[in-house]
């Protein structure tokens, strides 16, 4: 009852129910090129997009990311199509009815019934408000400014056809291939390691942008999500009980380990066990050169000491990733390190 509530209070607010009418045509001219505005990196873009503009305008489209860039600086050329993907801010839509005159038209791409979202009792309150609130501000400015909807199923197509919409269906989006295989190299640690997180993120970032082919994963959940938000090619793993974890750690074969660790009175009383969970998951280890890690890490033999400085871990990652023999050699005295101290261990 109450999001019915306050689905009719938004309704009032962006002057009417369901989708806009959209306008005709503003000129009869072919397009000559295509804009996308899209927020952010969105399937839809790919699956509803790519294939069919590429047929019709060839090499000429440009996708702008309208959650970074302003629209201040950005002029559309004449005859240009102007595809807005799901939603668009309010200062992109008021530059486009500016310059709506000259544009070969103007098209709302929507494959999802957002105009019902709030009305939806099985989407999370907080995802269909959101949905919701953004289309509000948006609508009457799309009415004004689209002479176009392309909508994704049948079923929107009957729910809004008083839009004149037009159907474009997915169409199947292909991995991208590369013949140099991934290199991961990962962090895990539980939150009370927060600060350790937190000190990797403009390390991660840094890296990412320089190995186009390499991938970080790390664990925890979606507060460790919120800090690497944004870094392409980051997989968060969510955290699992111990023997999950060995379980896990025997399906999977990574590169390189992390273990950033701060010279504190308290990590200087922990262990070097981080050694033996890089290397149970096939890794060369790199490793903050303080205690536990400075006593017992060779460094270039069985793994890298490196100082607390941001651009040092980037350069000896990058080393790493670049250097798969040096990778192997780290890997293979590690481990024998580790049987080592494993008898070590049950000797004493």
């Amino acid at each position: 009852m109450f999001r019915n509530v306050l689905a009719s209070l938004l309704e009032i607010y962006q002057g009417g129910r369901g989708l806009f009418q959209s306008k005709e045509k503003f000129n009869q001219h072919a397009p000559k090129m295509a804009v996308v505005l899209t927020p952010g990196e969105v399937p839809t873009t790919d699956l509803y997009l790519r294939r069919c503009l590429k047929e019709s305008v060839g090499e000429a489209v440009n996708y702008l990311n309208t959650l970074r860039s302003p629209p201040n600086d950005v002029t559309f050329g004449n005859d240009a199509l102007i595809i807005v993907v799901r939603h668009a801010p309010r200062n992109w839509l008021r530059s486009l009815k500016r310059q709506q005159d000259k544009l070969a038209g103007i098209v709302f791409l929507m494959d999802d019934d957002i105009p019902s979202a709030l009305r939806a009792p099985e989407l999370p309150f907080r995802y269909a408000l959101k949905t919701a609130w953004r289309y509000a501000l948006s609508r009457r400015l799309l009415s004004q400014v689209c002479s176009e909807v392309w909508l994704s199923t049948p079923e929107l197509m009957h729910r809004y056809a008083a839009s004149s919409p037009r159907l474009v269906e997915p169409e199947y989006v292909a991995s991208n291939s590369s013949n140099e295989k991934p290199v991961v190299y990962f962090y895990h640690g539980s939150w009370a390691h927060r600060r350790e997180m937190k000190w990797l993120v403009p390390v991660i970032r840094q890296v990412q942008q320089h190995a186009p082919n390499a991938w970080f994963e790390i664990m925890g959940t979606d507060r460790v999500r919120r800090l690497f938000l944004g870094i392409p090619r980051v997989r968060v793993v969510h955290p699992m009980p111990w023997k999950d974890y060995l379980a896990y750690a025997g399906t999977v074969r990574h590169q390189i380990g992390l273990a950033p660790c701060f010279d504190t009175d308290f990590n200087r009383a922990r262990s070097h066990s981080k050694v033996f969970d890089t290397t149970r998951l096939g890794a060369a280890g790199i490793y903050s050169n303080v205690t536990p890690y400075a006593e017992k890490v060779a460094h270039g033999e069985t793994g890298l000491l490196c100082e607390n400085v941001p651009d040092k871990w980037v350069a000896a990652i990058m080393l790493l990733i670049n250097d798969q023999d040096l990778r192997k050699s780290l890997y293979v005295k590690a481990r024998e390190w580790c049987g080592n101290e494993g008898r070590k261990g049950h000797q004493s």
